[in-house]
C-alpha cells in the first residue's frame, strides 16, 4: 500500500511540474475573449497612382477613363494641375485661365469643381467605410469598376499688355491649356499567409 502512495504521489508532482512548465512556455489563462475569425488583422493598405497628361483647347473636354478593378476600396481622388504658359513677348501679362473637374463612380455618385487661376489646382475625392476589419468580414465591392473623369477647359485669360490698349491690337490671344491628372486610390488586401 506504501509502495502505491509514493507511486501516486510523484504521478501528480510530475503531472503538476509538467502544467507549470506548459503554463510558462506559451500557455495562458483563458481570459474570456473568443479568439478573432479567420482572416482578422491578415489586412493591410495599399496604394495605387497614375499620371496623365493633356492639353485641351478652350471650351472643350477631355475624358480620361479609369478602371479600378481591386476591392475593399477605401478612397478614390483625382487632382488636376494646370501652370498657365509664360507670355511670349516682352510688357504682355497672361491672364488666368479656368479648368475644371468631374469625376463620376461606377454607381454613378458625381462631383465637380472648377478654378480661375495661372497655377490652379482643383482635387476631387470619394471615401468609403472599409477597414481592415470590415474587409476581414464581407468583401466591399464599393467602387469596382469604370471611373469616368473629365476635364473642362474653360475660358482662357488672353496675353494683355502691362500698359492699356484699349484698341485689343496688342492682346494675344490664349487658346487652350496643358494640365496634368494624379489619381490615386487605397484599398485593403489581404496579406498572402496572414500577418
Amino acid at each position: 500500500m506504501e509502495k502505491t502512495d509514493n507511486w501516486m504521489v510523484m504521478l501528480g508532482m510530475g503531472i503538476l511540474l509538467i502544467s507549470l512548465v506548459g503554463s510558462a512556455l506559451g500557455g495562458r489563462p483563458d481570459d474570456g475573449v473568443p479568439p478573432p475569425p479567420d482572416g482578422w488583422g491578415s489586412f493591410h493598405l495599399m496604394t495605387e497612382q497614375r499620371t496623365d497628361t493633356g492639353t485641351g483647347q478652350e471650351s472643350s473636354e477631355k475624358e480620361h477613363g479609369m478602371s479600378v478593378c481591386v476591392t475593399n476600396l477605401v478612397s478614390f481622388s483625382v487632382t488636376l494641375t494646370w501652370q498657365d504658359e509664360a507670355a511670349n513677348r516682352p510688357f504682355l501679362t497672361n491672364q488666368p485661365d479656368e479648368l475644371g473637374l468631374t469625376v463620376a463612380s461606377p454607381a454613378g455618385e458625381s462631383k465637380s469643381d472648377k478654378k480661375t487661376a495661372s497655377q490652379g489646382s482643383v482635387k476631387l475625392e470619394f471615401t468609403f467605410p472599409v477597414t481592415d476589419k470590415t474587409a476581414a468580414t464581407k468583401t466591399s465591392k464599393a467602387g469596382f469598376g469604370p471611373w469616368a473623369i473629365s476635364v473642362e477647359i474653360g475660358i482662357c485669360g488672353d496675353q494683355t499688355p502691362i500698359i492699356p490698349d484699349p484698341g485689343g491690337r496688342r492682346t494675344v490671344a490664349d487658346t487652350g491649356n496643358a494640365y496634368t491628372l494624379e489619381i490615386s486610390y487605397t484599398y485593403y488586401m489581404k496579406s498572402s499567409g496572414g500577418m
